[in-house]
Order: structure tokens, then C-alpha cells, then sequence
């Protein structure tokens, strides 16, 4: 699971003992699909500086994670940053804070996973609603984005009973040779065509094969690589 602690350290001193500290009252987690497929983890200490209102006005790193895309990342989480403003006394003030922001990939539960899913599924079957599709890819994406490390050929037999006939047959062949992860992108564009995650899935998807292809062509064989390439490109219509 990915654990984001935000803690704010503020040193107090005998002067400014009516100082009230402020408070992170929300926040939007920014974790990169790529950073959690490398399984990337580590914490990044940030200096913020949290305007009257309880915005900040800058974000800058105190110590790195030796990470450039979980640096990155971390910057982009503080710009959502919404805090209680700091108080002297009555007065909101502008402050300057450090703060930590962890970040931890969940590990993924194949049954459970194939369960929501499931769930999800047969709830759009009775009633379509654009945002159910759009949680449904969000879980598909949860899987896809598994780090590396965590995926097996095992993984393959939730898949295929997670997707349409349709979709698990651009596997054919290969559901033993090679986690079939990328046809989730195409099972939600097979299945809700009209669908915003359908257009996201299909931009997404150019991108993530662009570095799977990598990947594919340094597991498979030459024939067997060019093939299953060729198959899904073309049911994307590439």
C-alpha cells in the first residue's frame, strides 16, 4: 500500500510561543505509473512554504531520494498541498515547513485483485456509469503497474479471467511465455469504446508499449517477440 506520511517539524522558540503550527488538511497523492513498476520507493524531505491561506507558495528538497522521479514527484504532490494557515496569535502568517513524503508501493493480491474487479464488472453489466469505468481501469492499472518484481506467469490466470474472450485471444500462445499485463489497456478498450478511460487506455497504452517492447523482446525469442508486437499493435489499430 502506498503510505504518504506528511508530518510537520516547526522549532519553537520562548518568543513565539503563540505560534500555532499549520495542518495538511488534504492532498493529492502523485505516485508515477513508471515509479511503481520499477518498484521505486524511498522518501524525499521537502521544504514548503505555506502562504495566509494555506497554499504553498514554493516547494523546494531538502534531502533527496536519490530518485529523480520520486523527487519530481514529491514537488508535484506539495503544489496540493492544502493546509490550515500557521497563526500568530490571531493573525495568519506565511511559514516555511520541512516535511517527509514516503512513498511505498502496495503489493498487489492477484485474487483479490481479480474479485473487485469482477465486482466492478458486473455492476457496469446492469447499470453504465462513466465514472465506475474509469475505477475499473484505475484497478487494471493497479496490476499493470505492479512492480516487476512482484509479477510472475501465475498472474496470467487472473488475467485471463478478468478480460473478454475477445481480448485474451490476442494471448494466444503466450500465456505461458510472458505476463500478459498490456492486454488489460486493450480489454477496457474493447469494452467500453465510447468511454474517456477507453481514449486515456489508448493514449497510455502507446506509451507503456514503447518500454514494454524493451522488455518483451529481451524475454522472448526474436519470432515470438515480433509476433505478439505485431498482434498488439494492430488491435490497437497501429
Amino acid at each position: 500500500m502506498l503510505l504518504v506520511w506528511f508530518l510537520v517539524f516547526l522549532l519553537f522558540c520562548p518568543a513565539k510561543r503563540n505560534l500555532f503550527a499549520p495542518v495538511l488538511l488534504e492532498y493529492k497523492i502523485i505516485y508515477p505509473d513508471e515509479a511503481r513498476q520499477m518498484g521505486l520507493e524511498g522518501k524525499v524531505f521537502l521544504g514548503v512554504l505555506i502562504n495566509e491561506n494555506g497554499r504553498v507558495e514554493q516547494a523546494r528538497i531538502v534531502k533527496s531520494s536519490t530518485s529523480p522521479i520520486l523527487d519530481s514527484a514529491a514537488l508535484e504532490t506539495a503544489r496540493t498541498f492544502v493546509f490550515s494557515p500557521a497563526l500568530m496569535g490571531n493573525r495568519a502568517i506565511r511559514i516555511w515547513a520541512n516535511l517527509p513524503v514516503e512513498f511505498k508501493f502496495e503489493e498487489v493480491k492477484p485474487g483479490q485483485w481479480l474479485q473487485e474487479v469482477i465486482s466492478l464488472q458486473s455492476m457496469l453489466e446492469k447499470e453504465y456509469k462513466e465514472e465506475k469505468v474509469m475505477e475499473l481501469y484505475k484497478l487494471y492499472k493497479k496490476l499493470i503497474f505492479s512492480p516487476r518484481k512482484t509479477i510472475d506467469i501465475t498472474i496470467n490466470d487472473y488475467i485471463r479471467n478478468a478480460v473478454l474472450t475477445k481480448t485474451a485471444t490476442l494471448w494466444d500462445g503466450y500465456w505461458k511465455m510472458y505476463p500478459a499485463t498490456p492486454i488489460l489497456f486493450i480489454d477496457i478498450m474493447y469494452r467500453y469504446p465510447e468511454s474517456y478511460a477507453s481514449f486515456e487506455a489508448g493514449e497510455e497504452f502507446k506509451e507503456y508499449f514503447e518500454r514494454e517492447i524493451i522488455t518483451i523482446r529481451a524475454m522472448l525469442s526474436s519470432n515470438d517477440a515480433d509476433t505478439l508486437i505485431t498482434r498488439l499493435n494492430r488491435s490497437v489499430g497501429r
